[in-house]
């Protein structure tokens, strides 16, 4: 029979190789994240300082609950072979399997933007058309509230309406200007 201290420790152990396993699998994930999505270096510093702040964290709440906040080394060991036999094992298949899915899923988010972008490009044009239209037919409508004013007065050209060079505005010069 083990005695109820051994038991204990021996699930601290597998707990701590769940723990190391479980850590390099969210490695992995950011791992896959990295080969789908292009990352710069301030961006894969801050994730990089993230995950070893939670891990760190996870670690800290295992120890604390389980071995009431004492070190133990067969913890470190645990944690250490879980790592050491996810990577050696299954981490190649996970890191390639999670990557395709996610490259897939940026594909097809590339296609559902392309074909949604035709329309709102179409629409965009047909906006700015609207507006260029709006903005000329506001500045010929104040052109010509210019022009009224200028007729009252019976004059051939108003004074408002003419440029620096004494020419009226809209009008091109001819010969016998």
């Amino acid at each position: 029979m083990m005695s109820q201290v051994i038991r204990q420790e021996t699930l601290v152990f597998l707990l701590s190789v769940l723990h190391g396993v479980s850590l390099t699998f969210l490695y992995d994930l950011l791992r896959a994240l990295r080969r789908a999505f292009v990352h710069g270096l301030i961006l894969l510093s801050l994730e990089d300082f993230l995950f070893w702040l939670f891990a760190g964290f996870l670690t800290f709440c295992l120890a604390f609950r389980n071995t009431d906040g004492v070190i133990r080394g067969y913890v470190a060991v645990g944690i250490a072979l879980g790592a050491v036999l996810y990577h050696l094992t299954v981490s190649p298949l996970v890191l390639r399997g999670i990557s395709g899915l996610l490259k897939l899923i940026r594909k097809a988010a590339g296609v559902i933007r392309s074909v949604l972008s035709k329309p709102v490009k179409k629409i965009w044009q047909i906006w700015k058309k609207t507006i260029e239209f709006a903005r000329k037919k506001g500045y010929n409508a104040s052109k010509m509230r210019k022009n009224r004013h200028c007729g009252d007065s019976g004059e051939d050209i108003c004074e408002k309406s003419r440029n620096k060079r004494g020419r009226r505005y809209g009008r091109k010069k001819n010969a016998s200007q």
